[in-house]
């Protein structure tokens, strides 16, 4: 009989797999997590994937790493592998692939006798396609498949190693429009997402977990301040579809959803900031992110720099947990390449 190992997931934590909700790359995570109306660039799988047919770039090939809640363990880290291909100037394809190492766990009997150690691991596979669905308007539809292996708490409190598939989709929205204001020329963005729209994580008859559905909107004013600097500014509000009452498990995932989005304003994430690009070869950006008492309760500033020479991009972000207690997320930091083809226009990463 399994004991309990020296690092466990609780059935109270809910939804399950919280991966697919962490920013997987450098410039998002450095404007508190923001993606959802930011300019395309080639992570937009993870944000919102509507954003694609708006790239600059024809295509290109990304690859982030952020080591996780190194405060608390050093064996825990996420890889993100994007890309993506725009084609007949209205439509694109893109790829991502996400991989959550979850450390090395240990497995005891209930007197203390080691028995193995075990490598749990989740991954995602994302595809999505996009097109414009007028001059300023795009919409994306992804899907998504998921492979989860971890290690949970039975009905008896024992530790059983878990393995599980799940599919899930997100649809997307995105308008981008020049625009003027005071007189000066702007670039206004707004991007809608309804995300991890899936069937549920099924332990056993009595560890049924919803995916982390989310609904989230943004958005974005972007001016030149002249030829050699600009300045964007971005909020978002998103906010989870997993109703909070005890007795949701019973509930399907459309009716769940459907509920989510019209009850449980308690469980909200806000989410401001910017970003300022010199040259359009270096970026600097800052954010804040805030989420409710009765999702988490975290609250953090992230700070973040990004460079680009020629077809080759970088970008690196860092997260300071605010309040009086600093959580293992603090000290968060995250790095990001990619390799961009096709005319290069913009900064971003």
């Amino acid at each position: 009989m399994l004991g309990t190992p020296a690092y466990i997931f609780s059935q109270t934590m809910e939804p399950a797999l919280q991966v697919l909700v962490f920013a997987p790359d450098a410039r998002s995570a450095a404007i508190g997590d923001a993606g959802i109306a930011t300019s395309a660039d080639v992570n937009s799988q993870h944000w919102n994937a509507a954003k694609y047919v708006f790239a600059a770039n024809n295509g290109g090939v990304g690859l982030s790493y952020t080591p996780w809640l190194r405060d608390a363990t050093s064996d825990i880290d996420i890889t993100y592998l994007s890309g993506f291909y725009r084609f007949a100037n209205n439509q694109s394809l893109s790829a991502s692939l996400r991989f959550f190492s979850l450390g090395t766990i240990e497995l005891y009997t209930e007197d203390a006798q080691y028995l193995q150690s075990i490598k749990p691991s989740e991954y995602a596979f994302d595809i999505a396609y996009s097109r414009r669905l007028g001059r300023y308007f795009s919409g994306g539809i992804t899907f998504r498949y998921i492979n989860s292996s971890k290690v949970i708490a039975d009905n008896t409190g024992s530790a059983v190693v878990a393995r599980t598939s799940n599919i899930a989709t997100d649809v997307a929205f995105y308008y981008q429009k020049p625009a003027n204001m005071f007189g000066e020329d702007i670039e206004i963005a707004f991007g809608t997402t309804v995300s991890n729209l899936g069937t549920k994580l099924e332990i056993s008859d009595s560890a049924v977990y919803f995916l982390p559905m989310r609904l989230g909107l943004g958005l974005r004013a972007a001016c030149n301040i002249n030829s050699e600097n600009k300045v964007s500014a971005i909020v978002e509000l998103k906010k989870s579809l997993v109703p909070s009452n005890s007795g949701y498990r019973n509930s399907d995932v459309p009716g769940a959803a459907i509920k989510g989005v019209f009850s449980d304003f308690s469980q909200m994430i806000y989410v401001v900031g910017a970003e300022y690009s010199y040259k359009n070869a270096l970026v600097f950006r800052t954010g804040y992110h805030r989420e409710s008492k009765l999702l988490s309760d975290n609250s953090y500033i992230t700070f973040g720099i990004g460079a680009v020479y020629e077809n080759l991009h970088f970008a690196a972000s860092y997260l300071f947990v605010t309040g009086n207690e600093k959580t293992a997320m603090n000290n968060t930091y995250r790095i990001s390449f990619a390799w961009l083809f096709g005319s290069i226009r913009r900064y971003d990463l």
